[in-house]
C-alpha cells in the first residue's frame, strides 16, 4: 500500500560554526530539516516570516537577543508553543530565570549528541501533544487520531475503530446549561476511557470535538467493550438529568426553529468499523464506511452499537 511521506520538521538554530554544533547538525540533519544561522538579524527576521517547528539558541552567541527572541517575538507573535531550547556553556540560574517561561528545555555544550537527538524528539512530541489534545477532555485530538488509524492502517492484526456520537446533546445543552453539558462531556471521556483501558492495553481514545468521540480496540475486544461503555454511561446518566425527565423518558427543549418539542434522553450511538491491513487504502475510507454505519446506528433507539459486517 502507497502511503505518503512524512515531512521532515524544521529546525532554526542561531549557534557558532564549530563544535559541537558542527557534529550536532550533521547527527540531527538525518532526521530533520536544519537551517543554521550566525547573524541574530537573520535568525529572527526568517523565524517572524516563516516559524520552524523548534529553535536552538546559543545563549553566550548574544545574551541580549534572547530576551529580543522571548519577549518580542515569541510571547506576542503567536508563538508560545514553538519549542526552545536554550544551550548554555554552563549552568547559571540567574542569568535565565526571566526567560523560563519560554523556554522548553535546555542543553550544554558538552551534551553527548545522542541526548541532543532524544531530547529534540521528546520536545516536538511534547508540544505536539499538548497542541492536540482537547482541552475540555484532554484526550487526543484529530492529529493524533489520524496517526492511530495510519498506524493501524499500516500495521498487523485486526482492529475496530469505533465512532462514538452523543445524541440530543445539543437540545440537553441548550435546556441544562453549558456547565451542565461540558461535565456530560468529560464524562463520557471518562467512561471510555475505563472502559477500554479495562479490557486491553492496546486501546486508543480519542476526542474528534463537540460531542463525537473515537475508539480503537482489537477486532475480538470490540462488542464487549462497547456494551460496557453503554452500561457505565446508563448507570452515569441520572445524575445529568432531573427527576422528572428521567421517570418521563424525555425532555421538553426547543428544537432548531425555536419549536418546543420532545427530545429523547442523551444516549450513545457506536459506529463500529471493522479494520485490517488491506482493506481501506487510506483514512478517509474509513471515515467514510462509519457515516454510513452512524445512519443505522442512530436509527436504533436508545444507546446501541453496530458493527459494519461489509468486506
Amino acid at each position: 500500500m502507497s502511503l505518503p511521506k512524512v515531512k521532515k520538521k524544521t529546525i532554526f538554530a542561531y549557534w557558532e560554526k564549530g563544535e559541537p554544533f558542527f557534529t550536532w547538525k550533521r547527527a540531527l540533519t538525518l532526521h530533520f530539516y536544519v537551517r543554521s544561522f550566525s547573524k541574530l538579524e537573520k535568525f529572527l527576521d526568517a523565524l517572524f516570516f516563516n516559524p520552524p517547528d523548534l529553535l536552538y539558541y546559543y545563549y553566550e552567541k548574544s545574551p541580549e537577543g534572547l530576551e529580543i527572541l522571548v519577549k518580542d517575538i515569541k510571547l506576542h507573535f503567536n508563538l508560545v508553543r514553538l519549542p526552545l531550547i536554550l544551550i548554555l556553556h554552563k549552568l547559571e540560574p540567574q542569568r535565565i530565570n526571566q526567560y523560563l517561561q519560554a523556554i522548553d528545555d535546555i542543553l550544554f555544550l558538552d551534551t553527548p549528541v545522542e541526548e541532543v537527538l532524544l531530547r529534540t524528539e521528546l520536545a516536538l512530541r511534547r508540544i505536539e501533544r499538548v497542541s492536540d489534545n482537547n482541552p475540555l477532555t484532554g484526550l487526543p485530538g484529530n492529529v493524533s487520531i489520524e496517526k492511530k488509524l495510519m498506524e493501524i492502517l499500516q500495521g498487523p492484526g485486526s482492529f475496530a475503530v469505533a465512532y462514538v456520537d452523543l445524541d440530543n446533546f445539543k437540545a440537553y445543552n441548550d435546556l441544562y446549561g453549558f456547565t451542565k453539558g461540558d461535565e456530560m462531556i468529560k464524562n463520557v471521556a471518562r467512561v471510555l476511557v475505563n472502559s477500554v483501558n479495562n479490557w486491553t492495553k492496546e486501546g486508543f481514545v480519542g476526542h474528534i470535538g463537540g460531542d463525537d468521540f473515537v475508539f480503537i480496540v482489537p477486532l475480538e475486544l470490540v462488542e464487549k467493550v462497547s456494551q460496557e461503555i453503554i452500561r457505565n454511561f446508563s448507570l452515569l446518566l441520572p445524575s445529568f438529568l432531573k427527576k422528572s425527565d428521567l421517570e418521563r423518558g424525555y425532555f421538553i427543549a426547543k428544537d432548531r426553529r425555536g419549536n418546543r418539542v420532545k427530545f429523547p434522553l442523551p444516549s450513545l450511538s457506536i459506529a463500529i468499523v471493522p479494520v485490517h491491513q488491506g482493506k481501506f487504502k487510506h483514512i478517509g475510507e474509513i471515515a467514510e464506511r462509519a457515516s454510513q454505519v452512524k445512519k443505522v446506528v442512530k436509527a436504533m433507539p436508545g444507546s446501541a452499537y453496530f458493527i459494519d459486517r461489509r468486506s
